[in-house]
């Protein structure tokens, strides 16, 4: 059934108001009518069985909530060294599927492309909207927060209980117990910093290392900058829903 976010403002009494692109969505995509059914959720996590009163107007009528949780059990922060072309917009989505509670875009010294903080909030709305759009894909409850553009001697706003940070270069001296043994470690959340197409410069490393973050490996195989940050999401995950 389809899912849409809706602001806390947007309902009142038991009706729902919704936004122009709801019922765009609703009415050119979907092919909804009067009578439909959709699930609504808003800011506060709280998910709504909603019946489609006025398709024309976008009225909905809150009919009982729904009692559900799809997200992680711990909160994953991803800080994301920006890559170039739509790769960044790739991630986005695929990270909210996978759970992430938070994504942190980086600037860093090998970062192809260049962008300010100008440019990156001019693309805030477009990315909050894929994420949104993932969100509702998904059937999550909470969107992940978009932080805005940062660089590494900021980083320690961001850490967690456990922080990591994948480098190859532990890859290629076969390091293989650092992610495992802090899988074991966390108590209510983590956090993954990952690198641009080309890495990250030593001395970054060595910065990330004095701020908290310990460098891990991902296996033997050099990972692209955007199957990394989607293979470390997915081992986060299985260990808290699958292997228990």
């Amino acid at each position: 059934m389809q899912r849409y976010f809706i602001k806390n403002d947007s309902h009142k009494d038991g009706v729902i108001q919704s936004t122009d692109n709801m019922i765009r969505h609703m009415k050119k995509v979907l092919r909804y009518s009067n009578g439909d059914q959709v699930i609504c959720v808003d800011e506060n996590a709280n998910v709504y069985l909603c019946t489609i009163a006025d398709i024309d107007k976008g009225i909905l009528i809150r009919e009982k909530g729904l009692q559900e949780y799809n997200e992680l059990d711990v909160d994953v922060t991803l800080v994301y060294g920006l890559p170039k072309g739509d790769k960044f917009e790739f991630i986005l989505q695929k990270a909210t599927e996978l759970g992430v509670k938070r994504i942190v875009p980086l600037r860093t010294k090998r970062s192809i492309i260049r962008i300010d903080d100008k440019r990156f909030l001019k693309k805030y709305e477009r990315y909050n909207r894929i994420i949104t759009e993932a969100c509702e894909q998904c059937e999550r409850e909470t969107k992940p927060i978009l932080e805005p553009l940062t660089v590494i001697s900021k980083l320690g706003q961001y850490r967690s209980d456990v922080n990591l940070v994948a480098y190859e270069e532990s890859s290629r001296e076969g390091e293989k117990s650092v992610l495992k043994k802090a899988l074991d470690r966390i108590k209510t959340s983590i956090t993954i910093v990952v690198g641009p197409e080309g890495g990250f410069d030593p001395l970054e490393i060595k910065e990330m290392n004095k701020l908290g973050f310990e460098s891990c490996s991902l296996g033997k195989r050099i990972l692209r900058t955007e199957t990394a940050p989607l293979y470390m999401l997915s081992v986060i995950g299985f260990e808290r829903e699958l292997s228990k």
